[in-house]
């Protein structure tokens, strides 16, 4: 199921909105719910980053779409927002919050359905996994929403996650097939990245938070073409 917030401070047009995005998803044979809230405010109160998508009207007396974006960004970094706004150029600015899309206003459902479809085989793909490492230590469960890169070295391999870094006994090929369904990528022999976490691309190397990796000649075409993709919501 997609659990989806709606906010908006017009009732009418939020009405319209939550109508419109409940006919799309119908229409894909969707499961879903649907919260609406009439100013950001409501909505940062109750949030507890229960929802998958964030429909943020930006045009918004107090707080604006924008602003109300920047301050969900601070407790989830992961929840997919897009924007409903009269103006094409405002949602542009979009990629500072990560936005995945926006809808012109008056709301086509045609239009809407497809952003839909494309957002829903996102959401697929981006489901995270649990990893049960075997460190020399004992063991370690971590969710692949967590794992930065994984990194070769010799025999074992060093996951390079949120709760730290570990080493365990396994093979590149045993953890690409584990992780076959979700959003990481090699970007050369050594690194399999998760696209998730990529923040910059400079010539050859590629920044994961604050370090950069290298990305080889032969897989830069296909790395780039899978972020491309990534950021696309995997339409492709």
């Amino acid at each position: 199921m997609i659990r989806i917030a709606l906010v908006d401070d017009n009732p009418k047009e939020l009405a319209d909105l939550r109508d419109k995005i409940g006919e799309s998803l119908t229409a894909l044979n969707a499961e879903f719910s649907l919260d609406t809230y009439e100013n950001g405010s409501a909505l940062l109160e109750a949030y507890h980053a229960q929802y998958h998508l964030l429909c943020l009207d930006i045009d918004m007396p107090v707080m604006d779409g924008m602003t109300l974006a920047g301050k969900i960004r601070e407790m989830d970094s992961h929840v997919l927002i897009m924007f409903i706004t009269n103006l094409a150029q405002m949602a542009i600015r979009g990629y500072e919050v990560h936005a995945i899309d926006f809808v012109l206003k008056p709301i086509n459902v045609y239009a809407l359905t497809l952003k839909l479809r494309r957002i829903l085989r996102y959401l697929q793909q981006r489901q995270d996994i649990s990893l049960v490492l075997e460190t020399a230590d004992g063991m370690e469960k971590i969710s692949s929403r967590d794992l930065y890169y994984v990194e070769v070295n010799g025999h074992y391999l060093s996951f390079h996650a949120k709760q730290g870094v570990f080493r365990v006994r396994k093979t590149m090929h045993d953890i690409e097939e584990e992780l076959g369904q979700q959003s990481f990528y090699k970007c050369n022999k050594c690194y399999l990245v998760n696209l998730h976490y990529v923040n910059a691309i400079n010539k050859d190397e590629v920044r994961i938070g604050t370090e950069w990796l290298k990305i080889s000649r032969p897989r830069k075409r296909q790395f780039l073409q899978a972020i491309a993709d990534y950021l696309e919501g995997g339409n492709t």
